[in-house]
């Protein structure tokens, strides 16, 4: 058998004579029960090709294609060098798609719904004309390479991979997959996207002149199916309402997964035209963020920032273009919609945060906080760092109440920290934490100990800088120590006996003063203002 196919290779110049001889009309034909194999060296294919049989490409090999239409059969097969040149899970040589004066138009026979029929192994566009995909969906196992021209994907699907994302090279702004300018066209698949392949780039725009990709980072272990489509166009409703022609970049980006449909965490990563910006974006721009539909209305999303030069390309950055990206946990589906907008000043304050706590008791703290609006939010964890620690801990987390984790209205929360039987200061602070696994915290809050316990007087208060501090003198007190309002330690003096003790702040602001026992514990605290002179 090999060497029969190797007779048939070495001879590849005069079959092809023969086939456009005997079928002038059909061009190069592969019947059901044909085999050919090119196991190396480059030949050149100029007539159209039907495909119905085994049309085998070793990966030494390049097949040039001058031809106008390649179809394959739903039953055809283009083979490798695995299992003698009869298998579809080796390396593969080039199909060259290359004209000067014509479209070129594959109609590949694969069912992307079945994941079944032929399946290039790799594809080389060099083709100034462009090529395009016609009568359903098309796969190449490995690799596409962008020479010249657009690949025009109509209204179909190109999938991409053999258990893995495969390789997409030499795509920028004037050689990448056009989607079309619709909603659920062409689409542009990348299969079992993991981990460890790090980010993965769509080369997709809506028309030619209108390179706007996307790229996927998939954070979980599973690895899943994505796609990608990209149209002209926002509306307030994803696909209905009014246009949302100056608020956004005026593009929807179409991103699905098929195989764990709402789970895992994804990075998703869009680039836009900054020709495209409204009037509104442009002028709010340093807050732009990826914005995704949820229950028909977009969401507000994090981070906010000014879109980076696009580098979604294997040439030069482009400085024509925005990127931004965001992290989703859980909510890319089969079928999701994205776009972007901005935000603005307010929604970027830290005025959206208002956090507090007091002691109930002599063992209980009472923390509490209110928020407007949430964005983005899945959770707070309140920390506390008491007066014998070095590092903050958490004490409890608290879900966030916000559906989706975003609200643009006033929600409370409280978390009862028991038991703290501290008899210094306890700082408490709150840890938010977003959907992406990203956290800010708020103002760090003192916390003395239940009043009374200890006989220690604090006179005057406010003070204009000098203040005393008397002391039992019972108490085996050691040390005085001052800190400020968010647990920096700002002074600390000796007792060596005294019973009161003066003592001196140059700048204003509040403190809070406590006592170190002998034993090292720190005891009853107090707070002080300093109001200045």
């Amino acid at each position: 058998m090999a060497k029969r196919y190797r007779y048939i290779i070495h001879s590849v110049f005069a079959i092809l004579l023969l086939c456009l001889k005997a079928t002038a009309q059909q061009g190069f034909y592969v019947p059901a029960t044909g085999k050919i194999f090119f196991i190396g060296d480059s030949a050149t294919i100029f007539s159209n090709v039907t495909n119905q049989g085994n049309f085998g490409i070793g990966k030494n090999a390049i097949v040039n294609f001058s031809g106008k239409s390649w179809n394959n059969s739903y039953q055809s097969r283009i083979t490798d060098n695995s299992n003698n040149g009869t298998g579809i899970t080796g390396e593969g040589g080039w199909l060259r798609f290359i004209s000067d004066t014509v479209r070129q138009q594959i109609s590949g026979g694969y069912n992307a719904a079945t994941r079944s029929g032929p399946s290039f192994t790799k594809i080389k566009i060099d083709n100034k004309q462009g090529i395009e995909l016609l009568n359903g969906s098309t796969k190449a196992r490995n690799e596409i390479s962008f020479q010249q021209g657009l690949f025009f994907l109509n209204d179909n699907i190109l999938v991409l991979g053999n258990n893995d994302p495969g390789k997409i090279e030499g795509y920028d702004s004037a050689r990448y997959f056009v989607t079309g300018n619709r909603p659920d066209q062409g689409l542009l698949i990348r299969e079992n996207i993991r981990r460890r392949d790090g980010t993965v780039v769509f080369p997709v725009g809506s028309l030619s002149q209108s390179y706007t990709p996307a790229a996927i980072r998939n954070l979980t272990t599973r690895g899943d199916d994505y796609f990608v489509s990209v149209f002209d166009s926002a509306r307030v409703n994803g696909l209905a309402g009014n246009t949302l022609i100056n608020e956004s970049i005026n593009k929807t980006w179409q991103v699905g997964k098929s195989k764990y449909p709402g789970t895992g965490i994804t990075e998703l990563t869009l680039q836009h035209l900054i020709a495209d910006e409204g009037n509104l974006f442009a002028g709010n721009r340093q807050y732009a963020y990826v914005s995704q539909l949820i229950s028909n209305q977009w969401d507000i999303g994090q981070p906010q920032t000014l879109p980076a030069d696009g580098d979604l390309t294997t040439g030069n950055i482009l400085g024509n273009s925005g990127l931004n990206k965001r992290t989703f946990l859980a909510s890319v589906s089969q079928n999701s919609l994205f776009t972007k907008l901005t935000g603005d000043k307010t929604l970027n304050s830290s005025n959206s945060l208002w956090f507090n706590a007091y002691r109930l008791d002599s063992t209980r703290v009472r923390t509490y906080w209110r928020t407007n609006p949430e964005i983005n939010t899945h959770h707070f964890v309140v920390e506390r760092r008491l007066s014998t620690e070095a590092d903050f801990k958490s004490v409890g987390t608290v879900a966030s109440q916000a559906i989706n984790g975003y609200s643009t209205v006033t929600l409370n929360y409280q978390l009862i920290d028991i038991p703290n039987r501290d008899k210094g200061i306890s700082f408490y602070r709150l840890r938010s934490v977003r959907y992406d696994s990203s956290f800010s915290f708020s103002d760090t809050i003192a916390v003395g100990p239940a009043p009374g316990e200890y006989s220690i007087m604090l006179w005057p208060n406010p003070s204009p800088g000098d203040f005393f501090l008397s002391i039992h003198k019972t108490l085996p007190a050691k040390a005085i120590v001052i800190w400020n309002a968010i647990g920096q330690k700002v002074k600390e003096e000796a007792v060596n006996g005294r019973n009161i003790i003066p003592l001196f702040l140059p700048i204003q602001g509040t403190y809070f003063v406590g006592i170190v026992l002998t034993t090292g514990e720190i005891i009853e605290t107090k707070k002080v203002v300093i109001a200045g002179r």
